[in-house]
């Protein structure tokens, strides 16, 4: 029995993967009649049978199979650690609140890229907090009290809850304005509002995120809740006016920065998080 070649192997994997020899070549960027010879070269090298057909549904002997899966999980154990190389290169996937990442995190990359010309984030945004042990992310930003088991995680700020609206809007009784609520964040207009002293009415809109919430604010349709830490910019600018409460509501959640513990290896990785730890104590 001779050493079969990698790109036998290869050729087989793929063509066991995807079902079919044209599917394999068009992942391998070579023409099927390639892949059948590579498949001939991989049988005759080993002496086995592995393909009771091959025609457009491949279908594997028990041997076969058996090869296949193997392969398959060797392979795809290459491409990743290929990958993995590649982003601890200089990339950094971030997976972020939208919220956090349109109304704090955007408005400060700059000064993060000046700091730290050598790294690249790729930054994805959600509302729903991903897997960092199956998920391809470096690192993420979530929202919560903290105490998520095998995570590394960093408190940034937590939340304090105000009312918000355009400036325009300050002559109008707060009680009047329209109320702007996120989906996301159901209690935080009951929450203040109990704290106001104000009545619990249902909102008259609501939004998916606290974000789209206070952009509808800015442009004047009405008053959103937001962290005050989001949006501390915005108001300092007076493209928000802060209305209440005053002091701000304090809650027991917050953003945080998390990530495996071996993720945290990784220089660039460290750097992020540094730098957003000193950017919310400044």
């Amino acid at each position: 029995m001779s050493k079969p070649s990698f790109r036998a192997l290869r050729a087989f994997a793929e063509t066991s993967r995807t079902g079919s020899l044209a599917a394999a070549s068009r992942v391998l960027n070579v023409t099927p009649s390639a892949i059948s010879h590579l498949l001939r070269e991989l049988e005759q090298s080993l002496a086995l049978t592995l393909f009771i057909t091959r025609g457009p549904n491949a279908r594997l002997t028990q041997i076969g199979e058996k090869l296949a899966h193997r392969l398959v999980t060797a392979f795809d154990t290459i491409d990743a650690a290929i990958t993995e190389a590649h982003h601890q290169a200089g990339d950094v996937r971030v997976s972020a609140l939208s919220s956090f990442l349109t109304l704090w995190l955007v408005p400060r990359l700059t000064r993060f890229q000046s700091r730290h010309p050598d790294t690249r984030l790729l930054l994805s945004t959600g509302i729903r907090p991903v897997d960092l042990s199956g998920e391809p992310y470096e690192c993420a930003i979530r929202w919560g009290r903290g105490g998520w088991p095998g995570l590394d995680a960093t408190p940034l700020f937590h939340d304090r809850p105000v009312v918000v609206t355009n400036p325009r809007l300050l002559q109008t009784n707060p009680r009047d304005l329209p109320r702007l609520a996120a989906g996301t964040r159901p209690d935080d207009w009951p929450r203040v509002a109990a704290a106001l002293g104000w009545p619990d009415v249902p909102p008259t809109l609501t939004f998916e995120t606290r974000a789209l919430a206070v952009q509808a604010a800015t442009a004047g349709m009405g008053a959103a809740v937001v962290d005050r830490n989001l949006v501390a910019d915005m108001i300092a600018n007076g493209l928000l006016a802060e209305i209440a409460p005053n002091p701000p509501v304090h809650t027991a959640e917050g953003h945080w920065f998390v990530a495996l513990p071996d993720r945290l290896r990784i220089r660039q990785v460290r750097q992020f998080r540094d730098w957003l730890v000193r950017e919310t104590h400044q």
